[in-house]
């Protein structure tokens, strides 16, 4: 649980900090399921910031209300979001301990709080891959977050 945490936070870093060499094309309007690499990260954010919220247990709703002008700047929210859910889940070493949470409609659910974590892992994976598809149209490389990748820069494949 930790360490596929671990590697969501290191390829959002990994990422955020390729996307610094390229500041023009963070905020340029973009084609895909957000209208630019920035509002893409925004919403990984706000997500990232509801869920943890329910694995806290203090409610909370998925609002898009976050703003990143820079790269950088979303780099630094996301560090500070990272370590308080890297605080939380030391603390929290039962991966089995069952999360009741609502969803925006008010409709009950529960899940552990490893799969809570797994999806949170998956969702930013896969608006990382967007943000791939995002900078490859405007004429950019990327960078590879892979999971063997973090691996291998982790050398023992443990938690960061």
């Amino acid at each position: 649980m930790k360490q596929l945490y671990d590697y969501h936070a290191w390829a959002n870093e990994r990422m955020l900090e390729h996307l610094a060499l390229y500041p023009e094309v963070f905020t340029k309007p973009a084609a895909g399921p957000f209208p630019s690499i920035s509002r893409t990260f925004e919403h990984i954010y706000d997500v990232d910031r509801l869920w943890f919220s329910r694995m806290k247990k203090a409610g909370g709703t998925a609002g898009g209300e976050t703003h990143f002008s820079t790269a950088m700047e979303a780099k630094k929210a996301f560090a500070n979001l990272q370590k308080e859910v890297r605080d939380f889940l030391s603390a929290e070493l039962d991966g089995h301990k069952i999360i009741k949470y609502q969803d925006k409609q008010g409709v009950s659910f529960e899940n552990t709080l490893a799969e809570l974590i797994t999806h949170v892992v998956n969702h930013g994976t896969s608006h990382r891959g967007n943000v791939v598809v995002m900078l490859r149209q405007a004429g950019y490389g990327s960078c590879p977050t892979d999971f063997i990748y973090f691996l291998r820069e982790n050398k023992s494949g443990t938690h960061i």
